[in-house]
Formats: C-alpha cells, structure tokens, sequence
C-alpha cells in the first residue's frame, strides 16, 4: 500500500526532530509495513496541503489512500511575487501578514474549511483514490458559534435568534440568507462524505488519560513525543482499514 499525508507540523514530525523517523507517518510506515509520503509542513496552511496534495496526484495518481489531518483554520496562503506564501493572522511581523489580520474573522475560517474541504474531497474522490481527512491541529470547537449559526439557522431572516452580528458582516439579508443555507447544504455535503472531516482527533482521543496511559504519554500544548507519534499512527491505521 502507498499512502500519501498532508498537512501541517503535527503530520510532518517536530522541527527539532528528524521527520523521517519522528512523526506518525513514520510510524505508520514502520509499524505496518506500507510506504508513506509524507508531503506535510511545519506551519502549513490547510490550503497549503490541499494545493500540494492534488499538485502530487496530478503527477502521480499511483497512491492507495490519502490522509489529510486539517491545520488550525486561520493560517492561508497567497502568491506573493510568484512564490507562495503562508499567512497567519496573528503574526504581525510581516506586513502581509498585517494587511490579512484586519481582514480576519472565525467566521471567515469556517467558510473557507468547509469550501475548501469540499473542493479537496471531490477533487480526490474523482480521481478515484480512498481518502480520509479530519481535525487534528484544528480545534472545531473555537468554531462552535459559527457553526451553529449554519445548522441552526432554519428560517428566512432568523437571524437574530442566531446572534449573528449583522452590522459587522454588513451583509444584505437576502445574501446572508442565501449563504447560511448554501453553507449548510455544503457541510452537510461533506459530512455524507467524510463524517469526520471537522472531528477534533486531539480532544477525542490522542488528549485523553485512556490513551496516554496505554502508550504511556503525557500530553501538553507542544507536538508528541515519540510514544505520542505511535498513538497516532495507530489511530490513522484504524481510520484508513490497516488494522
């Protein structure tokens, strides 16, 4: 089997560390006898990896499976003189960087995950290749609000039942009817598809005392330790039928 990862720091291994050796798909590779490509970077944006994840299929389909654990959600990127370049809203070092954070919002972070989850999806799923993508270094739950205005939201202009602030979206209502609806259906689209897609691996698994205390970990705000990296290998393992 030949599996291709992407993502961001936590699927390419520490930065002190050799990510050949040290990252879960290392372990994978070593623990179930299958090649791994591991295309993930340190810091990369979730566009980053989608773009790089069909730039590789579209050179070379040959892969059996491809997983894509989601980066936190407010990183992007954009071209900047030709070169692509990793924005995070929060650094403001870079004057780029500065012109993003005052554009920023959560809500402007679940729209994008959920298009780009969908465009990423079914760009796989026509190639043919298995895939399987979820939450990792992304925690859903900042998101809770926004994404209850899209499941919530039932009725044309209920608006303010949602507690959405319409003067800061300076929307018109029947757009903003339009997109939470729209929006909806599309979350809905990639549940169907990948039930997973917005699951938070950290909270539910790799973060919990069963876990750490099998593979005899502690977990903390920084990346796994090697112990760590084999939790999650076999998490991966189980998601894509290894095991």
């Amino acid at each position: 089997m030949r599996i291709l990862t992407l993502g961001d720091s936590w699927t390419y291994g520490s930065e002190s560390s050799d990510p050949a050796t040290m990252s879960w798909p290392a372990q994978l590779a070593r623990k179930y006898k299958v090649e791994v490509v591991n295309l993930a970077k340190g810091g990369s944006s979730n566009q980053r990896a989608a773009r790089i994840g069909i730039e590789e299929l579209c050179r070379d389909s040959n892969y059996d499976y491809v997983v894509f654990p989601l980066a936190p959600a407010s990183r992007t990127e954009i071209l900047k003189v030709g070169k692509w370049h990793q924005v995070w809203p929060t650094n403001q070092k870079d004057p780029v960087d500065r012109i993003f954070s005052e554009c920023w919002h959560p809500w402007n972070d679940v729209q994008t995950t959920i298009m780009l989850s969908f465009y990423f999806i079914h760009s796989v799923n026509a190639l043919g290749i298995p895939l399987f993508i979820t939450g990792l270094s992304l925690t859903p739950s900042r998101y809770a609000q926004e994404l209850s205005w899209i499941m919530d939201y039932k009725n044309n202009n209920d608006f303010a039942s949602l507690n959405m602030p319409l003067t800061t979206f300076n929307i018109g209502i029947k757009d903003l009817d339009r997109k939470l609806k729209s929006l909806k259906a599309i979350h809905l689209k990639n549940l169907e598809l990948q039930s997973e897609y917005l699951h938070d691996v950290i909270k539910s698994y790799y973060g919990t005392s069963e876990i750490q205390k099998q593979y005899n970990y502690k977990h903390s705000s920084g990346h796994p330790n090697d112990q760590g990296y084999s939790a999650l290998a076999d998490y991966f393992a189980g998601k894509i039928g290894l095991i």
